[in-house]
């Protein structure tokens, strides 16, 4: 077992923390929100595991008050594996949280979930850069099983085999990327949730508020990083709505009911797997 602690208790922070809690993992949520909040935000996650049939609903009560939910980084820091850090998408914001993190613990691993900063710039001027990667997870991070771990320059392949054994919770395979590799990244990943939406409305209901939202969210970095030129967002916006009211009702036409049948296709397709 990995004791991990989560920073971030958003949608993606959430999102891990359950998938974690659900493949019986120690799990710490660190999080300047009302501990209130944050425990109602992994209620919301771990329920929608609930509706697409992964979890019983008593085993989400019990997984949720299994989750350690707390304030104090100084306090829990010590003893963990890893921090996975999902703090909002601010250079700023993640560089403040490193130096305090590795102030308390100068040795623990951390991994960021960001969707479009690359890990020599979460790693420039910190005190231990060779400590910080990036693991960005695949929306819906609760259930789909695939990682993108990128170390960068400063981290060592010793660190980068240590980040895969922690996120596959599992033993890891020698190499970086055979074949095999390549294909089964693809097929649990982007290749499966693809199958269920396409590209363009998954990538929508991957972040809250969707193409509309993206530009505060990414801002320069949406066309570089995630291959989307802002000036088509107005238009991306307008047909992903015609695609929402176009769709069977039985695949759901709002964003909750498009989730949850997305959620419910990729169970089955994990369980045949």
């Amino acid at each position: 077992m990995y004791h991990l602690l989560f920073a971030g208790s958003g949608l993606i922070g959430c999102g891990l923390a359950a998938n974690a809690l659900s493949h019986h993992q120690d799990v710490t949520l660190y999080d300047i929100r009302d501990a209130d909040e944050v425990k109602d935000n992994l209620k919301d996650v771990l329920n929608k595991l609930v509706v697409a049939g992964v979890i019983e609903e008593e085993e989400s009560h019990v997984l949720l008050e299994k989750a350690h939910i707390t304030h104090n980084l100084e306090a829990v820091l010590e003893g963990k594996d890893a921090v996975l850090e999902c703090l909002p998408e601010r250079l700023d914001i993640k560089q403040e949280f490193y130096k305090r993190a590795q102030s308390i613990e100068p040795d623990i691993l951390i991994f960021s979930s960001t969707s479009a900063l690359f890990p020599s710039k979460l790693q420039k001027d910190m005190p231990h850069p060779e400590h910080i990667l990036v693991g960005h997870p695949f929306h819906p991070s609760y259930m789909i099983p695939l990682i993108e771990i990128v170390g960068g320059e400063a981290v060592s392949e010793e660190t980068i085999d240590k980040a895969k054994a922690i996120y596959t919770l599992s033993a890891v395979e020698d190499g970086v990327a055979s074949v095999e590799d390549i294909d089964t990244a693809f097929t649990y990943g982007p290749g499966m949730r693809a199958a269920i939406l396409g590209q363009l409305l998954a990538l929508d209901l991957g972040a809250k508020g969707g193409y509309g939202a993206m530009a505060q969210k990414y801002g320069d970095s949406l066309k570089s990083a995630m291959g989307i030129d802002p000036s088509l967002l107005e238009d991306l916006v307008e047909g992903i709505s015609l695609e929402k009211a176009h769709r069977p009702r039985e695949f759901g036409q709002t964003n909750e009911e498009i989730e949850a049948f997305r959620d419910k296709a990729i169970a089955i397709l994990l369980h045949f797997h």
